[in-house]
């Protein structure tokens, strides 16, 4: 394939990023995969936090001002984005901001109301500038300074407890056990944030004009938990911790494997996936799958879901004694075979292995300025005639300061003075040029595709 032409549907869409973390930048990061140009905006005085987490490898004296390149959230968070360095809380820099703002068609940020505004990139000021500017700010609680929350800082891990999912996970003889490190309130909000741009995008070709979006990642969650809201007005009981469990199904959970940690996940959602499981287990009490037929379903044990519910634990400790003795991938075969639902519970070398993620290439990999070539993860939409892609892992940082400044109207030595004056930045030391330890493992693998610096794959396609 070659996708030099770029078809892609946001292509000539410039989109002026200032942002941190998850939320606004995985939204950038699809946007760039789907055309559009992408400025991330960084400062030395408030980095990125993906950039102060950098790669363990790279932990040394010598590289102590390229560190900040290495890190894998880098590419994952900002493939395909240009990073402009500029100290905003100078007025020089917020000038040269400014001057970028004017001719892009996206503001995105999701930095805190408050901050935002100090900066003087709230969107009346940014309006001032660019008046058709779509401007999408992903705040924790909301831009009215009338809310209870407003001056609240937020991040994803914060808005699961905040909004109850907390309450939800975890076993019900155990405190909550909360979601994982990975924050799905960053990546939920980071959709709904896109779809908005494009509606609001859409829209303003029709009317010309630009669009406030107030996106408050609070709300984003809570939408999340519509049915359990609706149900707490209609007298519902509340939820409760039910482990791996669910009230539609039974048996349904994570049983053991023969091995080491080894697991599987079953469910049985009725009553003949039922009958074949309690037949292949080859339970005393049970009949056979091919020795009960439909009429007789109400005379074995446990032959409704109220009696499979109410008789978990012991079933759970059949099932177990049953897939113990068996490897995931036999059981998982066995099961499958009759029409119920189970799958290994795979690791991450097991999704790695797994012959559909495989196939379907999970993975790009990317020109990089600073690490030669870098992975990361796909943009999952796959459109016919205008696919996904980038031609560049993550950006050094500061990298694209000089080319993006001069492109506006400042000369060459202007934007050399406001280097000197620290007021803008470039990347450290961009002939250092480094190589992940597990570089050469791509090629052997074959879970990618290999794009060059004008858009040829170049690899992984079979």
């Amino acid at each position: 394939m070659t996708a030099s032409a770029d078809r892609r549907p946001l292509a000539g869409i410039r989109v002026f990023e200032i942002s941190i973390a998850v939320a606004a930048p995985c939204c950038g990061k699809a946007m760039a995969h789907h055309g559009a140009e992408v400025f991330k905006v960084e400062a030395h005085s408030y980095p990125d936090v993906a950039r102060a987490f950098g790669s363990a490898w790279a932990r040394d004296p010598d590289l102590a001002d390229v560190f900040c390149d290495t890190g894998p959230y880098v590419p994952e968070m900002s493939a395909g984005k240009r990073s402009v360095g500029l100290e905003l809380k100078q007025p020089q820099a917020l000038e040269a901001a400014k001057r970028l703002l004017a001719t892009c068609d996206v503001f995105l940020t999701n930095f805190a109301a408050p901050g935002i505004a100090e900066l003087g990139l709230d969107y009346e000021s940014v309006k001032q500038v660019c008046p058709d500017i779509i401007y999408a700010g992903m705040t924790g609680f909301g831009v009215d300074p009338d809310k209870p929350y407003y001056p609240f800082r937020a991040f994803g891990p914060n808005q699961a407890p905040l909004v109850g999912w907390d309450a939800l996970t975890g076993f019900p003889h155990e405190e909550p056990a909360g979601i994982p490190s990975i924050a799905p309130p960053d990546y939920m909000g980071g959709l709904h944030t896109m779809l908005a741009i494009v509606t609001a995008l859409h829209e303003r070709d029709s009317t010309g004009e630009g669009r406030f979006i107030d996106i408050s990642q609070l709300e984003t969650t809570v939408s999340f938990l519509g049915p359990y809201l609706v149900g707490q007005d209609l007298g519902v009981p509340e939820p409760f911790r039910n482990g791996n469990r669910v009230a539609w199904a039974a048996p349904a959970g994570i049983y053991p494997c023969a091995g080491n940690d080894r697991w599987i996940a079953v469910e049985v959602p009725d009553d003949e996936a039922w009958q074949a499981l309690a037949g292949l287990a080859e339970w005393s009490d049970v009949p056979a799958h091919d020795a009960v037929d439909q009429a007789a379903l109400s005379t074995y044990p446990h032959a409704t879901l109220a009696d499979r519910i109410a008789n978990h634990d012991a079933i759970d400790a059949e099932l177990s004694a049953w897939t113990s003795r068996r490897s995931p991938q036999q059981a998982a075969a066995e099961l499958q075979a009759l029409g119920i639902a189970a799958y290994e519970v795979l690791n991450h070398t097991g999704v790695l292995a797994d012959p559909q993620v495989h196939d379907r290439r999970p993975y790009s990999i990317a020109p990089s300025p600073r690490l030669g070539r870098d992975l990361f993860v796909r943009n999952p939409v796959r459109m016919s005639e205008s696919p996904p892609y980038v031609t560049r892992a993550g950006p050094n940082m500061g990298g694209d300061t000089v080319d993006v400044l001069t492109e506006i109207g400042y000369a060459h030595d202007d934007v050399e003075q406001m280097v000197a004056d620290g007021t803008a930045f470039v990347d450290a030391r961009p002939e250092v040029v480094l190589e992940r330890p597990f570089d050469r493992w791509y090629e052997s693998v074959g879970i990618a595709e290999f794009y060059d610096a004008e858009g040829n794959v170049t690899g992984g396609v079979q």
